[in-house]
Formats: C-alpha cells, structure tokens, sequence
C-alpha cells in the first residue's frame, strides 16, 4: 500500500511538471506573423459605484490577413482578443469589479457553505517585462506566439455616470 501511494504521488508530480513544460516551452515566433501598427493600452474606471475599473489593450494591424490574434498576455493578466469583421483593431479588455461578495457569517457551518468562492486567477505561462505583452494567434489551423515590446500607455479613460431619463 505504501508503495502504490509513492507510485500514485511521483506519476502525479510527472504529470504536473510536464504539463508546466509544455506550457512554459511553447514555440515563440522571433517575427512577428502580423504587422503591428500600434499597439496600446489605456486604463479605465467606471464613474457608477460598484462598476469596476480595468485596462484596455489595442493592437491595430497594417493589413487584413488570415492570422487570427486569440489573447494578449499583458501585466500578468490573460485577456481574451476580439475584433468586429473587416476591422484591423484588436481590442481585449480586462476588468476588476470593485464590488465586494456578502460573506454569510453563521454560527451554523452549513450556512457558511452558501459563500461564493473567490474566482482565481488563471498564472501566465510567461514571464514579462512591464510594458511586454505576449500575443497568442492562430494561422492555418496552428496556434502561435510573438511577443510585443514596448506598449504604451494611453491617458486613462474615466466613465462617467450615465444620466438617467
């Protein structure tokens, strides 16, 4: 019994590191499969109480192409990329709910189950500079990465509150 217990811990140890490799090992492309107009982000805050705050990130490309651009990897966030039909800008967006969950607090435990756990987080598989941001594409059916120096940033944008009718 002690045996399969050693077994069952090291064939779980292999498996995560090899997991980890394949993600930290992923091919990264020294040029870029896209042209790059610019890329930028910008900072947001929502003027309405409990509306939140984030980022923005654009990346414009030069032309239309068949790369399809999937996830900035931008400031140890993981930001899902989309873009409107026969438009070259990219944009993802981040956001940070200010909003805080009620906590159930009972002497009961069985009411504390009601808690909503806390999201967590996905770790990036890469480690960046400040200003670096990953890229993930698609092209001809395989996934790629290419990584963007230098993105800048915009003055930030505050939302006000919308007048109610």
């Amino acid at each position: 019994m002690i045996i399969l217990n050693r077994v069952y811990k090291i064939l779980s140890l292999l498996f995560v590191l090899i997991t980890c490799t394949q993600c930290a090992s992923q091919q990264i492309d020294k040029k870029n499969p896209v042209e790059i107009k610019e890329a930028y982000f910008q900072r947001w805050i929502s003027g309405v109480e409990g509306g939140g705050s984030g980022l923005m990130v654009y990346i414009e490309i030069n032309e239309n192409t068949d790369v399809q651009l999937e996830y900035a990897y931008f400031k140890g966030k993981k930001i899902k990329l989309g873009h409107k039909t026969n438009e070259r800008v990219y944009v993802g967006r981040y956001s940070v709910v200010s909003k805080r969950p009620e906590l159930i607090m009972s002497d009961n435990p069985k009411e504390e189950f009601k808690n909503k756990l806390p999201d967590v987080e996905e770790k990036i598989p890469f480690t960046l500079k400040e200003n670096e941001c990953m890229i993930s594409y698609i092209k001809n059916g395989k996934k790629g990465f290419f990584k963007l120096d230098n993105i800048v940033e915009k003055e930030m944008e505050a939302y006000p509150m919308q007048r109610r009718q």
